[in-house]
């Protein structure tokens, strides 16, 4: 017997027949949160020169902060 899980949230992994589904979608979710990872690191590595010139607000610190798990 398979359960399958119904849920609004896209990033929520579901139970599918083979698991096919869970998968793809866990590695999908990794690969989000390794790039967010490697976004936040290259912003953190820049000066206030730098985010200036490129147009990042003051604001960026609570970018560069949060985990990666969070949009």
């Amino acid at each position: 017997m398979t359960t399958q899980s119904v849920s609004s949230n896209p990033n929520t992994l579901a139970a599918a027949p083979g698991g096919a589904l869970s998968l793809k979608r866990a590695i999908e979710t990794l690969r989000l949160w390794r790039a967010r990872i490697r976004a936040r690191r290259e912003l953190a590595m820049l000066s206030a020169l730098e985010l200036r010139d490129i147009g990042y607000p003051a604001a960026i610190e609570a970018e560069k902060n949060k985990p990666f798990w969070r949009a």
